[in-house]
């Protein structure tokens, strides 16, 4: 089954976007009884508000001639083709390589990051693979450098570094899963091997992932962990708990009021401020914060001399300053010397962030 490509029109709020591994394509997903993940998520109601799309970049089984940095720039001009960066969310589902690409091209285009959610991790090394160093002995492919196990290798650990010292990533939340079962030659990077080996440790596959999400087994070799039989498998079963918990998040601006009422004023004289502060209440698990704010003189009996209210500034967490003066209408002959009265109305524009429920 091939996804429809996702359009410039009609988009949904967000995209899962799928990023095969080295020597992978857009195949890469499908299990050996023909499911195949993208699909299975493009008919799941609880993925109704995400369009799907399927990355592909330039990477061939043997003696491959392009960098990480060369690929990462071909993967992001591939997924602005496919209007991937047009949608308010984006979240990744990346396989092997793929997660180290997508780190490296997120660090690339900033403006183009600030849109991704999260990014879920199946078997990516990034503390490299020795297999890729056995690899590199038989394949001159600079991937397979990138790839390399090893203290000194300068690349993974400028990427790790950029990544946690970068404030245009800094909000994305990473997740991993890792493989348990050996991989044997065969397929993919597992053409390199002479017996069956784990081709990403664990403790590669963990390295730099969110904590406060505990890791997920899978139980499949370093091929099979993105090729899910069903629903119920638990790369699929992961990465939808994942999903669920990070809505997708809809900005909205309402606008609120709050009036000041009571404010008297002998006939006689002039009730003034320079800084009347005036609350408007925050919801702090929609991250609302106030934008704006207009004030107005409202409920006004017996008051002259008007000098409209102004909002001199506003705090972001809730409170518009705003300065106002009215005096008292006098003496009346026939009602002596009443007091006066008006009340400050204050409008307020929130921005809130709303979850989307499917």
């Amino acid at each position: 089954m091939v996804c429809v490509p996702v359009r410039a029109q009609n988009l949904k709020p967000r995209v899962i976007v799928f990023v095969h591994g080295i020597h992978g394509d857009r195949n890469s997903w499908r299990a050996s009884n023909g499911a195949y993940w993208p699909q299975l998520i493009q008919t799941d109601p609880h993925f109704q508000n995400s369009d799907v799309v399927v990355a592909e970049y330039p990477t061939p089984s043997m003696r491959g001639k392009l960098s990480s940095a060369q690929l990462s720039d071909l993967l992001w001009q591939k997924l602005k083709q496919q209007h991937v960066w047009d949608h308010s969310e984006v979240v990744i589902i990346a396989h092997s390589l793929g997660g180290i690409l997508t780190e490296e091209m997120l660090l690339n285009h900033p403006a183009d990051a600030v849109r991704v959610r999260f990014i879920v991790s199946y078997s990516t090394p990034h503390e490299g693979s020795f297999v890729a160093s056995i690899a590199k002995i038989y394949d001159s492919d600079p991937l397979l450098s990138d790839l390399r196990s090893s203290n000194d290798n300068g690349f993974l650990i400028d990427l790790e570094d950029k990544w946690r010292s970068t404030q245009a990533v800094a909000k994305i939340h990473r997740y991993c899963a890792y493989e348990t079962l050996d991989t044997s030659a065969g397929e993919g990077i597992g053409r390199y091997l002479g017996a069956r080996t784990r081709v990403v440790s664990y403790y590669s596959a963990t390295f730099g992932c969110d904590t406060d999400t505990p890791p997920q087994k899978i139980v499949a070799d370093h091929v099979d962990i993105v090729r899910p039989a069903s629903r119920s498998a638990d790369a699929y079963t992961f990465f939808s708990r994942v999903y669920q918990n990070n809505p997708i998040i809809q900005v909205v601006q309402s606008v609120r009021d709050n009036k000041i009422s009571a404010l008297y004023v002998d006939c006689n004289r002039t009730n003034a401020a320079d800084d009347l502060q005036v609350p408007i209440a925050l919801d702090p698990t929609q991250h609302e914060q106030l934008l704006s704010a207009q004030a107005e003189l409202v409920d006004q009996d017996r008051v002259r001399d008007v000098t409209a209210p102004v909002v001199k500034k506003v705090d972001p967490f809730g409170i518009a300053h705003v300065s106002y003066s009215f005096k008292g209408a006098g003496r009346n002959l026939l009602l002596g010397c009443p007091a006066g009265h008006a009340s400050i109305l204050v409008h307020f524009t929130v921005r809130s962030e709303v979850p989307l429920s499917n």
